[in-house]
């Protein structure tokens, strides 16, 4: 009996050895809302029936001119449903398909190039604290200057009976877990804090961190006057709500961000995400060691980093073109037409030239004195028959004198 996709999706969410069950929440939530849009559009199709052309026609209809957030994440997603079928279910339909989609290519979105500059960080932060959003502006900094994802900063609230995050703080039915706590903040202003990605753990002297600091100095947490150093201990979230007290909920900080963000005059392409590319991009461009950002923004490679990187390509370009220029010679090089052989084999042409030419020029002294004796004895041959000549001419004048 054929076996259907949606008999597929149902399986991948009920197979206890399915990785469906590995998920973190709120990525299942994310993706249970996809697998129902696909189940709903394809459910009914056999998988004998999926062919490479269906895959690309299925593709088209997710990117519908430019959503490749949509179409990649859909993609993303079905190779995880074969990929089930052929390691758990092991179907020869799912092996099939599989090794299609291994040798196909689907169209993924432009480079992103958009990020949080420092100057559009510190304006965000002008404005928050301005309308009494010292929370938002503080958060801005860490973003930008400890180059923290949005989760990692503001945490993320979870069902409470759920053993994923640890305990957390608990708000109602839910726990708050993975955002800064003023316990990751040690006297000496070291912020030690483990990412909610990858469980990676931050280590950083928040002493370095100008705009953190500042912000810290607004709320007297921090000495505001001579060295460094907490003057108050607080407990708890550091990112809280004015209105509530308590941590934000992720699309309400977003949308407040938004609205600060629009009032500092920050483009409407530039989001909150985009903090931690501008913090790395910062880096690349005041020429610290790749592998030092690498580890500081907590990637395991370093092409991930450098999707992040985003900078000014025009002045980037001129800065090895400059570093190139200044590795050579001062003159000789710039306006002039030179040989394409290297300069001691133009060094040893030219000097063969100019053997050749003093060999040519001693041939010509040869001949001519090889030839000089005969000349001279023509020429003194000529003389003679001249001076011998009768002078008939003078005779007759004499003779009709």
């Amino acid at each position: 009996m054929a076996v259907k996709l949606r008999k597929l999706i149902r399986r991948y969410q009920t197979d206890q050895l399915s990785g469906w069950h590995k998920l973190r929440y709120a990525t299942r939530q994310n993706q249970r809302n996809l697998l129902r849009q696909i189940e709903r559009r394809y459910g009914r199709v056999k998988l004998s029936r999926i062919k490479g052309r269906t895959l690309l026609k299925w593709h088209a209809q997710w990117l519908d001119g430019t959503k490749y957030s949509a179409a990649r994440a859909f993609t993303k997603k079905i190779r995880v449903l074969f990929g089930f079928g052929l390691t758990i279910l092991d179907d020869e339909d799912c092996k099939r398909i599989r090794h299609v989609m291994s040798a196909m290519r689907f169209p993924g979105a432009p480079r992103r190039k958009q990020r949080v500059t420092a100057e559009q960080a510190a304006s965000i932060r002008s404005v928050a604290w301005r309308i009494g959003r010292g929370s938002v502006a503080l958060a801005q900094a860490f973003q930008f200057e400890v180059m923290l994802r949005q989760k990692d900063t503001i945490g993320e609230y979870l069902p409470r009976k759920l053993a994923e995050g640890g305990h957390g703080l608990e708000v109602g039915d839910e726990k708050w877990v993975r955002g800064l706590l003023w316990s990751e903040i040690d006297d000496d202003l070291i912020l030690r804090h483990q990412t909610s990605k990858t469980n990676k753990p931050v280590v950083v002297d928040l002493k370095l961190a100008p705009m953190v600091i500042a912000d810290l100095r607004r709320l007297g947490v921090v000495s505001k006057r001579g060295k460094f150093r907490l003057v108050q201990r607080l407990s708890g979230p550091v990112i809280v709500s004015e209105t509530t007290g308590l941590p934000y909920l992720a699309f309400e900080f977003r949308r407040l961000w938004r609205a600060i963000a629009r009032d500092a005059g920050v483009p409407d392409n530039v989001f909150n995400m985009d903090s931690r590319a501008g913090g790395i991009t910062e880096a690349f461009d005041a020429g610290a060691a790749p592998d030092f950002i690498r580890s500081a923004a907590t990637h395991s490679e370093l092409a991930t980093t450098q999707g992040y990187n985003r900078g000014d390509e025009l002045a980037r370009s001129r800065n090895v073109a400059a570093a190139r220029i200044a590795t050579r010679p001062a003159t000789g090089l710039i306006g002039t037409t030179t040989s394409r052989r290297p300069p001691k084999e133009r060094a040893r042409g030219g000097h063969r030239k100019n053997e050749i030419g003093r060999d040519r020029r001693k041939s010509r002294q040869r001949h001519s004195a090889h030839d000089a004796g005969p000349r001279q004895a023509r020429a003194r041959h000529s003389g003679r028959d001249h001076d011998q000549r009768p002078h008939t001419a003078g005779k007759d004048r004499r003779s009709f004198g």
